[in-house]
């Protein structure tokens, strides 16, 4: 018999080279019995996951075959009634786009109209520290007229610009 490295000759193994053996062979079953155990773990987390995902898979395709069915329903239904389901589908997104611009414009409004409370106070208050202390003519004058002419143009109705 031909020796092969790193095998000791058994004419030479000792006792303790043997327990050695033994113990490098306890090892190595254990690791592969961990190993086995890891991968059903990993088998059955597997199998758990997939099944979940068909699960919801099945039911999202479910809840696509339903709303196919109604949209199919509701287009023979409009076309029966003499509508045309493009066209009504157009105008819905032509009412979409001007409840968009519409919210849009009417929020630019309340900005405009908080705007416009901000000067009405500041007048306000302008006109109140003029009174209050007019130790200078000229300027509480100036400041007064200034804020005349503010409120003036405040006040004065306009039209609407397109």
């Amino acid at each position: 018999m031909t020796e092969q490295p790193g095998h000791i000759p058994l004419e030479e193994l000792t006792s303790e080279a043997l327990a050695e053996l033994y113990a490098r062979l306890a090892t190595a079953e254990q690791e592969a019995e961990d190993s086995v155990a890891a991968a059903a773990r990993l088998t059955t987390l597997v199998g758990r996951r997939s099944e979940r995902a068909e699960k919801a898979a099945k039911t999202e395709r479910r809840r696509a075959e339903i709303a196919e069915t109604e949209l199919h329903v509701l287009r023979s239904g409009l076309r029966a009634n003499g509508a045309d389901p493009t066209q009504l589908q157009n105008l819905w997104a032509q009412i979409s786009l001007r409840n968009r611009q519409w919210r849009a414009e009417k929020q630019r409004a309340r900005q405009a109209e908080t705007a416009l409370t901000r000067v009405w106070t500041e007048c306000d208050r302008i006109e109140g520290a003029v009174r209050d202390n007019p130790t200078n003519a000229d300027l509480a004058g100036g400041h007064l007229g200034a804020i005349r002419h503010i409120r003036a143009a405040l006040d004065e109705p306009k039209e609407p610009q397109p």
